[in-house]
């Protein structure tokens, strides 16, 4: 049951992407309202908008629930978006890696792209499959308190659970890791470490610096 709860579905996008006049695509957060429809987003440049404009054939979202997406807005004012259209990122709480209950050793990914957003380190990763289920989660290998200059360090992996799947075509997944449960008013900067397996069969790591 804890894997069940711990883990996301790879979201992937088709193999076309229509792009729509004078939108953005970004990662962002997204609140839905009771109708189960998009009531606000924040940016990650931490600015809140008002959906007054939706896309056809948006995915319904459980209501009062707070989600990472990828997706496509336009701005229809400063305070005033559409959204055209969404996927779900992989945005799964950190899990503490001595307490994960996934026995499969992790498979490789590949690091398309990764930057810092809004307490967030967003990524396009690539798997390769043959069409069975995937999960990803991110897992907490250590975590060092806050010192006296304000600096507190992290060490995540990603673990990627391939469900013994052949390798016959590449998808792409979405992820945004989430940074708040490290954050507080004492904590000026937060480094960052992120470890993955490559399809070579080393083990990558990419640093970052998130400062609030």
């Amino acid at each position: 049951m804890v894997c069940l709860l711990v883990v996301s579905l790879l979201a992937s996008c088709g193999k076309d992407t229509y792009h729509y006049p004078s939108v953005k695509e970004e990662f962002f957060s997204g609140f839905a309202n009771a109708d189960s429809l998009l009531n606000y987003i924040i940016t990650d440049d931490g600015a809140r908008r008002v959906v007054t404009q939706w896309g056809d054939h948006l995915t319904k979202l459980k209501p009062d629930t707070l989600f990472r997406l990828m997706g496509y807005y336009e701005e229809l004012s400063s305070d005033n978006v559409k959204v055209h259209s969404f996927v779900k990122a992989i945005s799964h709480k950190p899990v503490p890696a001595s307490q994960y209950t996934d026995s499969v050793t992790t498979a490789p990914i590949i690091m398309q792209s990764a930057w810092l957003g809004n307490q967030h380190v967003n990524m396009v990763l690539l798997v390769k499959g043959g069409g069975k289920m995937h999960r990803i989660a991110f897992l907490e290998e250590t975590v060092t308190p806050v010192d006296a200059s304000g600096i507190a360090h992290v060490v995540f992996s990603i673990h990627h659970n391939d469900n013994h799947d052949a390798q016959v075509y590449e998808t792409r997944a979405y992820a945004s890791l989430p940074l708040s449960q490290y954050l507080n008013s004492s904590v000026q900067e937060l480094d960052i470490q992120l470890n993955y397996l490559d399809y070579e069969g080393n083990f990558r790591s990419q640093t970052y610096v998130y400062k609030p």
